[in-house]
């Protein structure tokens, strides 16, 4: 019999604490707000997507879910997607595995 702990790990491509901590790592340059800003939104993210690492969310409703400007948000999204930890393709925001 598997564990549900061993079937969670297989069916999520990545861990809070490693996107957390590389995450953290691509703000390091970038002002507080901005870094804050990147850390709510993974938050947000590994607590709205499927469990493949996808959210479809659109710019948006992430906007107004976070309660942040649309300006802020993409400065966030581009940091992210040049450090390789998201992808943006059709609409939804994915997740480099691991």
């Amino acid at each position: 019999m598997v564990s549900m702990r061993n079937n969670l790990s297989e069916t999520k491509p990545f861990t809070e604490h490693k996107i957390l901590k590389e995450c953290r790592e691509c703000f390091v340059n970038e002002t507080d707000r901005i870094a804050e800003t990147g850390e709510r939104f993974i938050k947000y993210f590994m607590k709205n997507s499927t469990p493949d690492g996808v959210l479809f969310k659109t710019i948006k409703e992430i906007t107004m879910d976070m309660n942040i400007p649309h300006q802020t948000l993409s400065k966030v999204l581009k940091t992210l997607e040049s450090n390789h930890i998201i992808y943006r393709r059709n609409g939804i925001i994915g997740l480099w595995k691991e």
